[in-house]
């Protein structure tokens, strides 16, 4: 399996008539079990590139491929996402807010709910099957919304800011937890954040991107075996690629970024 992206670009016109460029000729490829983070200042395009890789916006130019196949919308089987809004149904218990992608799919009762006891039990949910996303943490709706994701079985992961509304205690420790869990089952995932932190601990690849029109300015390959420990921040290497990642976004050196894509 790979997912891959060529000459990818996506053109807004605006009121005035005007046109802006949010992405320009965007060029990947993601292996199969690969873990990417996608990282880059506000407004440079990261959330558009992953609409596109899901299928929710279609590009101006170029394709994204799943297997071989063009992906022209979407499809949670195929591509499934996780955002940092949990947007579960309020009215739903926690197995039923897993399962709905299942339910919508026409699976039916039994083996869907088969399906999200699984997942439940894997993200350490399995005691609040009954409860109502109201008596849950922050923390723990995400999980469900994970599972949710999970439950489709997706050719890969989609994940945008997705414990950006968790405080920092929680945000790192249910952070390590899903990325031990998604290491295990071998998951494709793409993740964009903010977090410098987050894009390594979690990658294999770290793809920079520039300030707008965004475009892939340096790729960096992180090494360290995965799942990764909280030693692991202790480390040169975690050190050299944080060092690498704040200098390269530093708000002096955006424009310079975007202009050495042009080269």
């Amino acid at each position: 399996m790979s997912l891959i992206a060529k000459n990818l670009s996506v053109t807004y016109g605006t009121g005035s008539g005007r046109e802006l460029v949010a992405l320009d000729d965007i060029n990947f490829e993601i292996a199969r079990g690969e873990f990417v983070t996608i990282i880059g200042p506000s407004g440079c395009g990261k959330s558009t590139l992953l609409h596109c890789l899901g299928g929710m916006l279609k590009p101006s130019s170029g394709v994204v491929t799943l297997d071989e196949e063009p992906i022209r919308g979407p499809d949670a089987r195929r591509a499934a996402f996780v955002f940092q809004d949990y947007t579960l149904l309020p009215w739903r218990q926690v197995l039923q807010n897993a399962v709905l992608g299942l339910r919508f799919d026409g699976v039916p009762k039994a083996k869907a709910n088969a399906k999200g006891e699984e997942m439940l039990a894997l993200v350490g949910l399995s005691d609040f099957r009954e409860a109502y996303p109201r008596e849950l943490s922050g923390g723990m709706q995400q999980r469900v919304a994970i599972a949710r994701a999970m439950c489709m079985e997706p050719g890969i992961l989609l994940m945008d800011e997705p414990f950006g509304a968790l405080d920092e205690q929680t945000r790192r420790q249910l952070g390590f937890e899903m990325a031990r869990m998604l290491s295990e089952r071998d998951s494709t995932v793409v993740m964009v954040t903010h977090s410098l932190d987050e894009a390594i601990m979690w990658a294999d690849r770290i793809l920079v991107m520039s300030a707008r029109p965004g475009r892939i300015a340096k790729e960096i390959r992180v090494t360290a075996p995965r799942p990764r420990t909280h030693d692991y921040i202790a480390t040169e290497e975690f050190a050299a690629l944080r060092s690498e990642l704040f200098t390269l976004l530093d708000q002096d050196n955006v424009s310079d970024l975007a202009e050495s894509v042009d080269r």
